[in-house]
């Protein structure tokens, strides 16, 4: 049985002598596992459309124990060069999260979607980093982590603007001040700016977000947060942070 879907390659590893072993999250299927057989031949009919970060129509061939993909047609490669190091560094870490937060064959439109127009908006940005932060924040959001952001994690007291602001990783969200006087313990200080940008950025379209700078400072306070919000939730470590953490560094 033959099955079409638009889907963005997650992964790609090389297979005995010819083959690949491809990983693509599907708008229609989810996460799907095939292989592509004679792909690293010198005339093979794929060309490109099986690297990472490609966004391409599949034909594939329901196979016994493993799909097989027949046919490609690239409908936008985010990044065939890397010239922009930091951009794809940041695509790359975009895609290995949904990569290790999805199972096979699950299917969640929203997150493809998610996933498509953040690497589409991350070649035009200007702040790529505010883009990708945004971007994860949504992804635990359509993923059932969503953060409570406008009521106290521990009474459900509305939350006003404060002199101080706590934010609970293990609780899920912001406490007031009553709560925080009577327990700190696990609790991070953040800014009332913080909290304004994160409650937007919870709500606004990427293409919005993708126009959008905000200044450094405020951006090692979102990257440190939400940083520790997805390790948490997620349960995962991610090697792309490993180059990405290099990259600060030059």
């Amino acid at each position: 049985m033959l099955y079409r879907t638009e889907g963005i390659v997650l992964k790609s590893i090389e297979y005995e002598e010819a083959d690949k072993i491809v990983t693509i999250y599907s708008k229609n299927f989810g996460k799907i596992q095939a292989i592509a057989k004679g792909v690293r031949k010198t005339k093979s009919k794929f060309g490109s459309s099986l690297e990472i970060l490609t966004y391409a129509i599949f034909l594939i061939y329901k196979g016994r124990n493993v799909d097989i993909i027949s046919q490609t047609e690239i409908l936008e490669s985010f990044f065939s060069t890397s010239r922009e190091v930091l951009k794809f560094a940041l695509a790359a870490n975009c895609v290995e999260i949904v990569n290790k937060l999805t199972e096979e064959r699950e299917i969640n439109i929203g997150l493809f979607n998610l996933l498509k127009e953040v690497l589409h908006y991350l070649k035009k940005t200007n702040d790529p980093k505010l883009l990708t932060l945004s971007f994860r924040w949504q992804v635990m959001s359509i993923l059932g982590y969503k953060p409570s952001l406008h009521h106290c994690c521990r009474c459900d007291k509305t939350i006003n603007d404060q002199k101080e602001m706590y934010f609970n990783i293990k609780e899920g969200g912001v406490i007031c001040n009553n709560c925080i006087s009577k327990n700190k313990e696990g609790c991070i200080q953040i800014s009332l700016y913080f909290l304004k940008l994160s409650r937007k950025l919870l709500i606004t379209p990427l293409s919005v977000i993708s126009k959008a700078t905000i200044p450094d400072i405020r951006i090692k306070e979102l990257e440190k947060i939400t940083n520790l919000f997805l390790t948490y939730y997620s349960e995962k470590r991610f090697k792309t942070e490993t180059f990405l953490k290099s990259l600060k560094k030059d």
